[in-house]
């Protein structure tokens, strides 16, 4: 129910005599007092009603509800709670089929789940009067068969690289022999009591209608009948990155009867081998898909879309079809072993690229160099960073500044780019919003910016705050020709400094073509920089050199802020009176580099300093203390010296040097132990009694910063912020989700039936 302001009921008389100048409003202001006592009481009594029902109760009532059915309460994360408690009495039903443990386990975790019963994995000996020829066949195996169902007898066929690709996987579908060695409750081992849940921890992200990098079309020496005369190279990732494409999850919990998980929807790396059209076991169409777009833009790939999507234009591909196959191509150059076809697709899924067979490259070489999208799917433990996903923003930020002026920026044909959208700045005028509405790369010359000033560098002169962010579901790469530098128009003006809020959400920051030493953002001059789900481009990500397994990229700095602030002028410096206070929310970045005068926040966001320093001062590192540090849940590779540091769940991989070590407190917290200069701190875990390990530390990679579950400490997982696991991705809850599902296991497990969780990424 829309609820009608007291003010707006009363007769027209009163509210028309409100609009006397001598006193405009006030009545209205009196009259909202009582009103908000009245709204409050509406509620409320709204709530109770919704209060009733699972879907729609407070989090608070769920438990209550819970205890209604009898349910055993947990912790954790309030949506999964929540989900646990309406799907009690379903799954009640179906209690010990595979079907329900797969539900609960997404129920419990938001987790993409497969139950396997091990003990029909097992290999036995059929007797001869009664013999069970429909489990299994005669290898090589017969058709139609399921890719998971298990093989009785005979040998593993080696004819079918799709079968293969799944061999040691939660869907390998060869039967073993019993396996007794211990479980430790991380390997699916074969034995007669086990059900094996398989979880995929890693969270899938579809990058929508984004364009690749174009590495070189060339033509093919001698090709024969039917070969493609040209092959155009093509990187996925926009920065032309090494990258491992997953496929999508695909999965409905509330399907009747349950949909069990299938090995072609799971949010998994892509198999090079399932990517085949021909082979009967090949299943590209549930990984890649080949859309034809017309007009300006293809549109965005639905919520059902596969892990790679290509869309090609119309102009030079209608009615054309295309074959895909997996393959390695880290030596694309020396050609490939099976000849490229006309009008096939080659992907490699370990490195994201693809290799396209065309006609010509006049006509058709042109239309991809100049059109072709790409829409592809990866995977990272959380939305730490600038991914693809829903967001919500406050109507303002500015509350005080006025209604402010909204520009929506895309880098497709016809529309507002970037640069024109950051001209004006300098004038006065309402706060504004630049909303990027695409995944586009946008490549901008601050030096072609109108009204900006030259001061060690092009730099943008404010006289009203912005605001750049990313449509909900989009993730656009900002790539800057020199560093980002900003300040105010007129240091003197305190009302205005003050004002200069500046805010950059959900995309990914870099430099093209600029010196690795550096940074993105050179100078802030202003009263505050936050970054919110952003990508601060940290470098150390995988270079294909040649050399076996690659080797790791220099760090890239991500904010390189003066004790001067960049001012060229000394009365500039001394008008200036603010503290510049930068903060990250859910962001990954570089090296940091900052003068005391700042204050750093980060909260849930990673700091890697490759092989340097993570945070420091921008004058004498060695020696000198960076900005005050402020930290609620982060993962810092490098070492740290700052001013002042406070805060809960920091994970600081190396050593922590604090200048002023009498005051403040860090909690809850994990520290190297190497030589630590620490304030006051308290309940925290030291790396010279504990382990530590994380899946990776290459940026791109799908682990990246992923606490190893296995061989980390015990102590690292559980005793950070609210008995959850230390760093940046501690919000996610995955210790409390974890525990949570072995406690429901517990109870839905037949009797006898030993329970193996087991981690696919």
């Amino acid at each position: 129910m829309t609820w009608t302001p007291l003010f707006e009921r009363l007769p027209a008389l009163y509210r028309t005599r409100d609009t006397d100048p001598a006193g405009a409003g006030q009545f209205e202001a009196f009259i909202g007092l009582m009103d908000e006592i009245l709204q409050g009481i509406d509620a409320d009594i709204d709530q109770l009603y919704h209060d009733q029902f699972i879907e729609t109760c407070a989090d608070w009532m769920v438990p209550y509800i819970g205890d209604l059915l009898g349910v055993t309460p947990l912790k954790g994360d309030p949506f999964t709670i929540r989900a646990d408690t309406a799907r009690t009495v379903a799954l009640r039903r179906r209690r010990g089929t595979l079907g329900a443990m797969e539900s609960l386990a997404f129920n419990l975790t938001g987790w993409a789940a497969h139950a396997v019963e091990l003990r029909e994995r097992l290999v036995w000996t059929q007797h001869l009067n009664h013999q069970r020829p429909d489990r299994g066949g005669i290898p090589p195996l017969a058709l139609p068969h399921h890719i998971a169902d298990p093989v009785r007898h005979g040998t593993v066929t080696l004819r079918d690289p799709g079968v293969l690709s799944f061999l040691g996987s939660a869907f390998d579908g060869f039967a073993r022999t019993a396996d007794l060695k211990p479980t430790r409750g991380i390997h699916a081992r074969p034995n007669l009591p086990n059900m094996a849940l398989f979880l995929w921890r890693l969270r899938d992200f579809l990058v929508p209608v984004t364009r690749p990098v174009h590495v070189e079309t060339v033509a093919q020496t001698t090709p024969g009948p039917g070969d493609a005369p040209f092959a155009a190279r093509y990187v996925v990732e926009p920065l032309g990155r090494p990258l491992r494409l997953f496929n999508t999850f695909r999965y409905d919990p509330g399907a009747e009867p349950p949909d069990f998980s299938v090995p072609d929807r799971t949010p998994g790396p892509m198999p090079a081998a399932r990517l085949q059209d021909g082979p009967p076991t090949g299943n590209a169409a549930e990984y890649v898909a080949v859309d034809i777009f017309d007009g300006s833009r293809p549109d965005d790939p639905g919520d059902a879309a596969v892990g790679l999507t290509l869309h090609l234009p119309a102009s030079a591909f209608a009615g054309t079809a295309w074959t895909t196959r997996g393959a390695n191509l880290c030596a694309w150059e020396q050609g490939l072993a099976t000849p490229l076809r006309e009008r096939e697709i080659v992907i490699d899924p370990v490195r994201g690229r693809v290799l396209l067979g065309i006609a010509d490259d006049t006509t058709e070489g042109a239309a991809l160099r100049n059109r072709l999208r790409i829409s592809f799917a990866y995977a990272a433990p959380g939305p730490v960073g600038a991914h693809p996903v829903a967001r919500s923003f406050p109507d303002t930020i500015w509350p005080d500044l006025g209604t402010p002026e909204v520009i929506a920026v895309t880098a497709h044909p016809g529309g507002t780019g970037l640069r024109a959208a950051l001209s004006g700045l300098a004038t006065a005028g309402p706060p504004r919003i630049i909303e990027i509405t695409d995944s586009m790369t946008h490549r901008v010359n601050l030096a072609a910016v109108d009204d900006i000033v030259d001061e060690d560098g092009p730099t943008l002169t404010l006289a009203r705050p912005f605001w750049i962010r990313a449509r909900t579901g989009q993730r656009p790469v900002i790539e800057f020709r020199q560093p980002l530098r900003m300040r105010p128009a007129d240091p003197a003006d305190q009302g205005l400094v003050r004002a200069l809020d500046i805010r950059i959400d959900g995309a990914v920051l870099t430099l093209r073509n600029a010196p690795v030493a550096e940074a993105i953002v050179a100078r802030a001059a202003v009263n505050a920089l936050a970054f919110h789900g952003v990508t601060l481009d940290p470098g150390g990500h995988l270079v294909l050199d040649g050399t076996a397994d690659g080797t790791r990229a220099a760090p890239q700095p991500a904010l390189h802020l003066a004790p001067d602030l960049g001012f060229a002028v000394a009365a500039d410096l001394e008008a200036f009176e603010e503290l510049p206070e930068v903060t990250l929310v859910r962001s990954v970045a570089g090296p940091i580099a900052m003068g005391p005068r700042y204050r750093l926040t980060l909260k849930d966001s990673i700091v890697d300093g490759g092989t340097g320093r993570a945070i420091a001062a921008t004058q004498d590192p060695d020696t000198g203390f960076g900005p005050i540090l402020a930290i609620d849940g982060a993962t810092i590779l490098g070492p740290v010296r700052v001013r002042a540091a406070s805060g809960q769940g920091g994970l600081f991989r190396d050593r922590l040097e604090v200048r002023d070590h009498q005051s403040g407190c860090l909690s809850y917290g994990y520290f190297s132990g190497d030589m630590d200069r620490l304030p006051p701190h308290f309940a925290c875990v030291f790396g010279s009694r504990t382990a530590l390990a994380f899946t990776s530390i290459t940026h791109h990679q799908p682990g990246y910063c992923q606490l190893h579950r296995i061989r980390t400490a015990r102590q690292v997982l559980e005793d950070g912020p609210g008995a959850d696991e230390i760093g940046a991705y501690g919000f996610l809850l995955n210790t409390h989700k974890w525990k949570n599902l072995n406690i429901r296991l517990r109870e839905f497990t037949p009797v006898g039936v030993r329970p193996i969780l087991a981690t696919v990424t």
